[in-house]
């Protein structure tokens, strides 16, 4: 098992309704899991609202 520390962010994503809108570093964690997992992330959601949900 290996683990990774990634930078987190201290900014609400609540309110982004695009992958651009969010902070670089969550940016660099979804990418970073897509490059773990070999899939790509096509929507990710940021609240509990059928409209927080943001495709990638």
């Amino acid at each position: 098992v290996e683990y990774e520390t990634l930078p987190g962010w201290q900014t609400d994503i609540s309110s982004a309704r695009s992958f651009e809108e969010f902070p670089p570093a969550a940016q660099h964690y979804v990418t970073r899991i897509e490059e773990l997992v070999g899939v790509p992330i096509h929507y990710i959601g940021v609240g509990p609202g059928r409209d927080a949900l943001i495709y990638k």
